[in-house]
């Protein structure tokens, strides 16, 4: 796991805050004191714009003591250079204004209801900032860790909890060691994954939720799962024929959890899928000394998706 935060994680961070705060309107009926109307037209497609850079910029919301951060993601009490810079961009709209959070609103449109966030480390870094944003309109916010949640926070003065579950492929997935090591082979043993069952971490918690925002992408590459350490993938306990690579595996995986949750998630629960970031390290891997500390936005031939990653990945092996 990266030790810094991507620099095109403050983009993804304000863009998923305000889709997030904009269909939670959609969570009927509930009650907050009445503030004014902003001007986003609804019609607006809010995927359609470009990044600009705002020389009027308001300050950052939260600062270095914010107690939801982790240490290793503490841009601010780390140091972390061009931070006034990365706090300056913002997602522009074509046809539209995008209105800055607001968190007493966004708090008091979700009172009495929960979020959790259910994913990779995308969505634990999103929920960290998440955290310290919204603790502005309730300082009284005290961690929270139950149901199975790696980490979270409720909001007492508006009875929201906000939890975060780790769950890295979504799918069900445990190691099994070689059995014997008469053989000469590289194999250490596999990774076994059931495409058709939820990991534990987040199988029971539809109930708790009023609204989910899932996520999964880059452990779907070879530098998580080597050829020493591979996925092998099951279907009602039987293993699928001819095996699957890794990003076939993560296309049966997203249909099956996709039909989970359809099924299994009660529709009254507000769903989200969010997508996965760009890769965007120079001079190497998060893992190879390698950097995001580039000012400028990635080229759109510069940007490395996990598909991509894979498919270079398999010409090693």
């Amino acid at each position: 796991m990266p030790s810094k935060l991507p620099s095109f994680f403050p983009f993804f961070l304000f863009l998923s805050i305000f889709l997030l705060y904009n269909f939670s309107t959609l969570l009927l009926p509930f009650s907050f004191t009445p503030v004014p109307k902003t001007s986003t037209s609804t019609s607006c497609n809010l995927f359609e714009g470009h990044w600009v850079v705002d020389p009027n910029a308001p300050k950052p919301f939260y600062g270095e003591s914010c107690p939801f951060h982790r240490n290793a993601w503490n841009c601010l009490r780390n140091n972390r250079e061009g931070m006034g810079l990365i706090n300056s961009w913002k997602w522009m709209p074509r046809e539209c204004d995008l209105p800055r959070i607001n968190p007493e609103r966004f708090l008091g449109m979700m009172r009495n209801r929960n979020i959790g966030f259910v994913g990779d480390s995308l969505n634990e870094n999103f929920i960290v900032s998440f955290l310290c944003i919204l603790r502005v309109a309730d300082t009284g916010a005290k961690k929270w860790k139950k149901k199975g949640a790696w980490r979270g926070a409720y909001f007492p003065k508006f009875n929201v909890t906000v939890g975060y579950h780790r769950a890295v492929l979504l799918a069900k997935y445990e190691w099994r060691p070689k059995q014997s090591e008469l053989s000469n082979d590289v194999l250490k043993g596999t990774y076994r994954v059931d495409v058709d069952i939820p990991a534990d971490d987040w199988a029971s918690i539809s109930d708790f939720y009023d609204v989910l925002v899932f996520n999964t992408g880059h452990w779907w590459s070879y530098d998580k799962f080597p050829k020493e350490k591979p996925l092998v993938f099951y279907r009602a306990g039987q293993p699928i024929l001819p095996p699957l690579e890794v990003f076939d595996g993560l296309k049966v995986v997203l249909e099956n959890m996709v039909s989970y949750i359809q099924k299994e998630v009660p529709s009254k629960t507000l769903k989200f899928w969010r997508l996965q970031s760009p890769r965007h390290f120079y001079g190497g891997d998060w893992n190879e000394n390698g950097s995001c500390l580039s000012n400028e936005l990635l080229k759109e031939d510069e940007k490395q998706w996990s598909e991509q990653r894979s498919k270079k990945d398999q010409l090693r092996y």
